[in-house]
């Protein structure tokens, strides 16, 4: 059997776009330990909010601020929108923000609440 190069380089490709679109198209899956009856949802059934049942570490992207990474401490209530986008918890660990030239540290304890806007900005404030 014999295969010309063109067939072999449009089989290859086809493959590897199909590898491509498979691994890209896997859904995300988070794990949220909440302890029980401490569950509050909303009209459309995503979580609201929940009292942590452990610490958990939450990432929170956006285009124009990057990745930034909350330890969110277990037994204190954590905090999403209608969509499912973590707003706020109260943190494990102290964690540092750059703001433009400054940088704003955030003790282990506060609240941090946590906004993206349509366009991409993100707002992060925390307090005592």
């Amino acid at each position: 059997m014999k295969f010309s190069s063109k067939a072999l380089a449009v089989l290859t490709c086809s493959l590897g776009l199909f590898s491509i679109n498979f691994a890209v198209s896997l859904p995300a899956k988070a794990a949220i330990v909440c302890e029980s009856g401490t569950i509050s949802h909303y009209q459309n059934n995503s979580l609201a909010t929940c009292i942590l049942g452990e610490d958990m570490n939450v990432q929170v992207y956006s285009p124009l601020s990057g990745t930034n990474n909350f330890e969110c401490k277990a037994k204190t209530f954590i905090s999403f929108d209608e969509k499912g986008q973590f707003t706020g918890c109260q943190l494990s660990q102290e964690i540092k923000l750059v703001k433009g030239n400054s940088v704003e540290i955030c003790l282990a304890d506060y609240k941090v609440n946590v906004s993206v806007t349509t366009n991409g900005t993100q707002s992060i404030s925390c307090n005592p």
